[in-house]
């Protein structure tokens, strides 16, 4: 066999190749193009499914604030979480929304319940730590409430 020959056919081995990486790149992109618009699609069905669901959940719960304390520099909010229902139902994280007297946003605080479960007409006590600023703190006027779920 002549060199020249080889030399041509490795040259025609490399640009089949290429034509076919260049193929294979073109279908993927395509493939990941209409794959990213039906995930985001199933996720908008998905989060508008969770809101729902979140929704009916919420009104099996009586929110209610008891008390905003302030001291040492640090904010602590007292709730009462209470099962509105027929049955025993697991309780959520509490979200306090912190506000100032203007209504501006100041931050979100987190609290848990130490009960799991609770049996119908049972109220538990949420007690609510702040990790805002000392600045912060002086301003927080009001706050809103809400039960998280994920």
């Amino acid at each position: 066999m002549d060199t020249n020959n080889f030399n041509e056919s490795i040259k025609g081995f490399f640009w089949g190749v290429g034509f076919v990486i260049a193929i294979l790149g073109g279908i993927s992109a395509f493939a990941l193009t209409i794959a990213a618009d039906v995930d985001s699609g199933f996720k908008t069905m998905v989060s508008n499914k969770a809101l729902e669901t979140s929704d009916e959940i919420n009104n099996d719960y009586k929110l209610t604030l008891s008390a905003i304390y302030k001291e040492n520099g640090q904010v602590r909010i007292a709730a009462e979480l209470k099962n509105i229902t027929n049955e025993s139902i697991y309780t959520g994280t509490v979200i306090a929304s912190t506000f100032d007297e203007s209504g501006k946003f100041i931050g979100n605080c987190v609290g848990k319940s130490t009960d799991s479960f609770l049996e119908p007409s049972e109220v538990s006590y949420v007690d609510i730590k702040c990790n805002l600023f000392r600045s912060q703190v002086s301003k927080v006027h009001s706050t809103k409430l809400k039960i998280k779920w994920f």
